[in-house]
């Protein structure tokens, strides 16, 4: 499948989910009647080659989920709904929030101003003709 292709079939299927799962719900239904219609080939009453191809191929909603999971969109809805539980649950504790907020800005900011300090003096030369050769007090 190409990459473009690809990218339209996923993001129909996030945006479109009702459509996109009756038709994967129709697409797997129509493949168990085929493999069913085999079994019968093959002598089994209907009864039977139904319950043989449940058996074989797992149920209709197990397949589902499988198909589901096999694509980049499933990451992305998982995701989603991360970010969005994770909200939920941050503005359930507004303490916690404020805590996890600060807690990072402070280390966001002494990590940047360690960096600064690290950088002009090791990283960075000095803009003296021989930097190695100066000596600090």
């Amino acid at each position: 499948m190409s990459f473009l292709r690809n990218i339209t079939t996923g993001l129909r299927s996030l945006f479109q989910k009702e459509q996109v799962d009756r038709e994967l719900d129709e697409e797997l239904r129509a493949y168990q009647e085929m493999a069913a219609e085999e079994k019968m080939k093959q002598g089994m009453s209907r009864k039977e080659a139904v319950r043989a191809v449940r058996l074989e191929r797992g149920s209709l909603e197990v397949s589902k989920e499988i198909v589901r999971s096999g694509g980049w969109e499933s990451l992305v809805e998982t995701c989603w709904q991360d970010l969005r539980f994770a909200a939920r649950m941050l503005r359930k504790s507004p303490g916690f929030t404020a805590v996890a907020v600060l807690t990072l800005a402070l280390g966001i900011g002494a990590n940047a101003a360690i960096f600064s300090y690290i950088d002009s003096w090791f990283i960075k030369p000095l803009p003296y003709p021989q930097p190695d050769r100066l000596l600090f007090s």
